[in-house]
């Protein structure tokens, strides 16, 4: 298969692998400093990959433009199975790289890789510089998107019982199936402790509570989505688990230190990097503990930035929870969430809301930053980079729409606007 390597060369090296083809419980702001440029390793490519020559100038491949290096910033959502005005607008005007299928996407396995077949092809036409990325949450037990075609897991917490090595092969097992069906990364597994039995979100989403067990069932999980063809997300960075609440209601408070954090949380994130997790999600808690400031951990620069990408050496894609979570927005609109997302340091933002409007001032609102120099141009060419390094590790072959149509009953492809 094709594929092409993309080198921006500004104040670091960076690296990007690009290869064309056709064709996680997640998601459905104060504002920090701007991120710290971090270098970005060398992908991982896929083993049929082979870059051919790259048109050079005197100084390298250009940079992406400023529309394509935020729109691979950002993962769009939408409502019904059939692709929508707004949606299409968003990949081939915003240049969207990528998108999170919800369950109410698609009605069955034939639908859901008709869906990513289309758009796979709308990212070709939109002229992406990778594979469009599709993703999904499908931890197991409670938190399946996709239970048609692909092999069921339970919880994490029943799951880990078994051993690390049953964890691996029972997620190699399910994310075969999702690679078959054109998914590219799983918003999973869940790396956090459950600590707090006031905890309202985590509960059995977790292998348990203590480090030592937990984390090489993490490696596991990631080994096994490895095995299966498919990217890996550690959530939800820093840990939750450990404090009451839920932050699709409202946003958690935990009163760890430092020094317990990096005695639990830390240690079970730090395993799955340890394992080669493509991603890590950072998630709406206020750690005192971690940022004296107060500001969601997902927004702040201290976390993100200094524990993440500096302390643990993730060098990978930090993505953003879901931003259209309840304990967000009834503090941040959609715009000034994704603002304060980028500025600490995350790659992949979860836009998280069916209005494509919305989501579209949110990505204007970006780039009016970066021209204004409250945005460093150089931070988003490296975490576009991330992102399409992500997407050329485990690019999809699924079918043709042309294919999937000739043996399943084809679905409105009608581009109404909702």
């Amino acid at each position: 298969m094709p594929s092409r390597r993309l080198v921006v060369h500004g104040v670091l090296l960076l690296l990007l692998v690009v290869t064309a083809s056709p064709v996680a419980l997640g998601p459905r702001g104060s504002s920090s400093t701007p991120g710290l440029k971090a270098a970005i390793p060398s992908p991982t490519p896929s083993p049929s990959a082979t870059p051919p020559p790259v048109e050079a100038t005197p100084d390298g491949p250009a940079p992406l433009t400023l529309d394509m290096a935020v729109g691979q910033m950002m993962a769009a959502s939408f409502g019904g199975t059939a692709i929508t005005a707004g949606l299409r607008h968003l990949i081939l005007d915003e240049k969207v790289g990528a998108v999170l299928i919800f369950r109410d996407n698609f009605t069955d396995a034939a639908g859901l890789a008709r869906l990513t077949a289309q758009l796979q092809a709308m990212g070709r036409e939109a002229g992406l510089p990778a594979p469009l990325l599709v993703a999904v949450d499908e931890e197991g037990g409670r938190v399946m998107r996709v239970t048609d075609g692909v092999a069921g897991l339970p919880s994490e917490l029943e799951l880990g019982r078994r051993g690390p090595q049953a964890v691996r092969n029972a997620v190699a097992a399910t994310a075969s199936g999702l690679h078959a069906l054109g998914i590219q990364l799983d918003l999973a597994p869940v790396a956090d402790l459950r600590t707090n039995p006031a905890d309202a979100v985590i509960g059995d989403r977790s292998f348990g509570g203590d480090p030592t067990l937990v984390g090489p069932l993490v490696a596991a999980a990631v080994n096994g989505l490895h095995d299966g063809g498919v990217g890996a997300t550690l959530k939800h960075f820093p840990g939750l688990g450990g404090a009451a609440g839920d932050p699709h209601a409202a946003i958690p408070t935990d009163g760890e230190s430092l020094n317990q954090w990096l005695a639990t949380q830390a240690r079970t994130f730090k395993a799955g990097i340890d394992a080669g997790v493509d991603a890590v999600m950072t998630t709406a808690v206020v750690v005192p503990g971690l940022d004296p400031s107060g500001t969601p951990a997902l927004f702040s620069k201290t976390i993100v930035t200094g524990l993440l990408r500096q302390r643990l050496k993730f060098q990978g894609v930090i993505v953003t929870d879901g931003l259209g979570m309840g304990g967000i927005t009834t503090l941040y609109g959609l715009p000034e969430a994704t603002i304060a997302a980028v500025r600490a340091g995350n790659d992949l933002v979860l836009l998280n809301s069916v209005d494509a409007a919305y989501q579209a001032s949110a990505i204007e609102a970006v780039k009016r930053q970066v021209r204004s120099g409250g945005i460093d141009m150089d931070q988003i060419q490296l975490s576009a980079g991330r992102v399409i390094a992500l997407r050329a590790r485990w690019p999809q072959w699924a079918p043709s729409v042309m294919d999937v149509s000739a043996t399943t009953p084809s679905i409105d492809l009608a581009l109404t606007r909702r």
